[in-house]
């Protein structure tokens, strides 16, 4: 969708909701030129994993390094370190081993995994403001 940039400020907080839908975003326009675009930030780390990808090369998926192993019919660990291929297999086994325990630990606990078994929100606590402290050191 094209939006003026007047536009876009007045409705900037609708406008940030929207965004969230990876399909969704808005092209600023200023005298119906396009000057820039909101996206997503799922959308933006995809933009700079794409433009990493063509800079260093693919990541591997089991060291998360970029590039390939150089020694010929090795391949890089979890850790980077050059292994067999059927070294690397184990290794990848074993993540999915204990990523199923930590499905089968939430299921447990009454919590839906997302896919990979990373939860999708961290809860934190409540924040406290300074001058709580404060106040506790006076009484």
């Amino acid at each position: 969708m094209r939006l003026t940039i007047s536009k876009a400020r007045a409705h900037l907080g609708q406008i940030c909701t929207l965004v969230q839908d990876p399909r969704e975003h808005f092209v600023l326009t200023r005298h119906g030129r396009p000057i820039a675009a909101i996206v997503s930030f799922e959308e933006v780390k995809r933009i700079w994993d794409l433009q990493e990808r063509d800079t260093r090369g693919i990541r591997n998926p089991l060291s998360g390094m970029f590039g390939n192993c150089l020694l010929p019919g090795f391949v890089s660990g979890l850790n980077g370190d050059p292994v067999t291929p059927r070294e690397a297999a184990l290794q990848m086994q074993q993540v999915q081993i204990e990523r199923a325990a930590e499905r089968g630990i939430l299921a447990a606990g009454g919590l839906e995994p997302v896919e990979g078994g990373e939860l999708g929100v961290m809860v934190s606590a409540p924040k406290r403001r300074w001058w709580a402290f404060w106040r506790r050191g006076k009484e």
